[in-house]
C-alpha cells in the first residue's frame, strides 16, 4: 500500500487529499468527512477500504482542514471533482459521514455509502446548537450558519436502490438522523443500525468498518 499526500486539481483551486493505493487497484473510493471534520480523521476507514484492493481518496471539503476555500453552497463540486479524478480506474464509490454522507448520496458516484447522513432539511434548535458548539469552531464558513442553509438547499437523495446505496446510523445518533434512517428503512432502503454508536464516533468503529468493506467488496466484485 502506497500512501501519499496530494492535491486534486479543480477549477481555480485544489482539493487537499490523502491517497491510499493498493498494489493492484480494482476501482476507486472517495471518502468524505462531515461538518467540522477533516481528511485525517477518516484515515482509519480509508485504510480498511484500501486493504481490500480499492484506491482511496480522502479529501478535505472546502472550509475544512487544508482546503483554502470557505464552506459555501458549491461544496458538492469538491466531491464531484474528486469522483471524476478517480474514474481513471473505472467505477467509483463515495463513502461519507454526516454532511459528507448527504453529499455522496446525491453525487454521481456509481455506489454510495452514507454514514450518519444528514438527510433532513430542517433541524431542531437543540441539534443546531450542539453542532455549532461541538463542530462549528473547526469550520471556515462563507456566512454564519451556511451549513444548515446548504442542507436545506441540497437535493433530496434517492436511496431506495439497494444495489447502489447503503446507509448506516448509530443508535445514539442525532435524533433527526435516527428518524430519517428508520423511515427510509421502513420504505425499503438498505439501512444498518450500529449499536451504541454516537454521531461523532461511528466512523471509527470496527462494526462500521466491517459493513463498509463488505458492501464495497460486493459492489466491486472482490472476493
Amino acid at each position: 500500500m502506497n500512501i501519499r499526500r496530494k492535491f486534486i486539481p479543480a477549477a481555480g483551486f485544489d482539493i487537499p487529499c490523502v491517497t491510499l493505493t493498493p498494489a493492484n487497484p480494482r476501482g476507486s473510493v472517495v471518502v468524505i468527512h462531515g461538518y467540522g471534520g477533516c481528511k485525517e480523521e477518516q484515515l482509519g476507514l480509508a485504510w480498511r477500504i484500501c486493504g481490500i484492493g480499492l484506491k482511496t481518496f480522502v479529501i478535505d471539503l472546502r472550509g475544512h482542514g487544508e482546503h483554502t476555500l470557505s464552506l459555501d453552497h458549491n461544496v458538492l463540486q469538491d466531491v464531484e471533482t474528486s469522483i471524476e479524478h478517480g474514474r481513471a480506474l473505472g467505477k467509483v464509490a463515495a463513502v461519507g459521514h454526516s454532511l459528507g454522507g448527504r453529499l455522496c448520496l446525491i453525487s454521481s458516484a456509481d455506489f454510495s455509502i452514507g454514514i450518519s447522513p444528514a438527510l433532513k432539511t430542517t433541524y431542531s434548535a437543540d441539534t443546531r446548537q450542539l453542532i455549532d458548539v461541538m463542530r462549528g469552531y473547526r469550520v471556515r464558513e462563507s456566512l454564519p450558519g451556511v451549513n444548515f442553509e446548504i442542507l436545506t438547499n441540497l437535493p433530496v437523495p434517492h436511496v431506495l436502490d439497494t444495489s447502489k446505496a447503503l446507509l448506516l446510523f448509530g443508535s445514539r445518533d442525532v435524533p433527526e438522523i435516527v428518524a430519517s434512517c428508520k423511515e427510509l428503512k421502513g420504505n425499503g432502503a438498505a439501512v444498518i443500525e450500529i449499536h451504541q454508536a454516537l454521531h461523532n464516533d461511528i466512523f471509527l468503529l470496527e462494526e462500521t468498518f466491517g459493513h463498509v468493506v463488505k458492501k464495497l467488496a460486493e459492489w466491486f466484485g472482490i472476493r
